[in-house]
């Protein structure tokens, strides 16, 4: 099962959704997701995106719409990682719920297109076509704007992507994990562990944030989810050792440690435990695989 972080989202006050233009040398957000609907234009720099259950080269001029709860993570390429490095990545992105759109129940047809489209987007969307660079040109403007006429912009850009060609990001196959949304407590948990996995924390750090004594919020736990608080740490700790060790040339030791494990003998040990492979072996299987076919 594929651990992921769970992203709230914030929006400033005036506004009903959020969207802005993100520029650092690297891309920063780990695996996770968010309620929220998610369009991103890739404007500067490139490395790999990982969509659900598969991973595909990152480059600019990059145009998804990333579903509700559907996993992500955009890692850049190894030089852009570099000390003291003058390169750029950056994204134009607006992240939205349906609460922006009328409710479905009300059955205007205006907006029936962009209900499919949303609805497609639950297995990732890379759109294409001859419209592109135009949608692409409104799509950079849309942070300046304010009021209604961001809101009917947005509409506006999703009506016209709509009629875009576009594939499918996650395979047919994919299934989402369960959410949780029904559970603040479990929600909580998860999103302290998520936030503060590359950090040595402890169940009284976890239990303080979820509200609850740490005996009772071990038992909880296990109970609504099936998992002990620190198996999912650990393995969300290794699904991102595995990505590091397949996308970014790196030593072990600095895998480990950008994983949350201050000891490498305890990193090997459990990346073994849950991959099959010491990260050593891990590391040289993937080097007989061309990159285009780690999936």
């Amino acid at each position: 099962m594929e651990p992921i972080s769970i992203e709230k989202v914030e929006r400033s006050s005036y506004s009903s959704f959020k969207a802005v233009r993100f520029e650092h040398a690297y891309f920063t957000a780990p695996m996770h997701i968010h309620p929220e609907y998610e369009l991103i234009l890739f404007e500067e720099g490139n490395g790999h995106a990982f969509v659900g259950d598969r991973v595909y080269q990152l480059w600019p001029g990059d145009f998804l719409l990333i579903g509700s709860n559907l996993p992500h993570l955009w890692l850049s390429a190894d030089k852009y990682y570099e000390p003291d490095t003058k390169l750029l990545s950056a994204s134009v992105y607006a992240q939205f719920t349906k609460n922006i759109f009328p409710p479905q129940e009300w059955n205007l047809e205006e907006f029936h297109s962009i209900w499919r489209l949303l609805e497609e987007s639950q297995s990732g969307l890379a759109f294409s076509g001859p419209d592109i660079p135009f949608i692409q040109y409104r799509f950079r403007n849309l942070p300046s704007l304010v009021g209604m006429e961001r809101l009917t912009m947005l509409y506006r850009i999703l009506l016209e992507l709509s009629g875009c060609p576009r594939r499918y990001l996650a395979s047919p196959d994919y299934v989402q994990q369960p959410i949780y949304e029904d559970d603040p407590i479990v929600q909580r948990a998860n999103y302290f562990m998520n936030t503060h996995y590359q950090e040595d924390i402890t169940l009284e750090d976890i239990a303080d944030y979820a509200g609850m004594n740490p005996s009772a919020l071990c038992r909880y736990y296990k109970k609504r989810t099936g998992k002990r608080l620190f198996e999912y740490i650990t393995e969300m700790r290794i699904s991102y050792a595995t990505k590091l060790l397949a996308y970014r040339h790196k030593q072990i030791t600095e895998v480990a440690y950008d994983c949350g494990y201050n000891n490498v003998s305890n990193f090997n040990r459990q990346f073994k435990r849950i991959v099959g492979q010491t990260p050593r072996e891990y590391s040289n299987f993937l080097n007989r695989i061309p990159s285009k076919q780690r999936l």
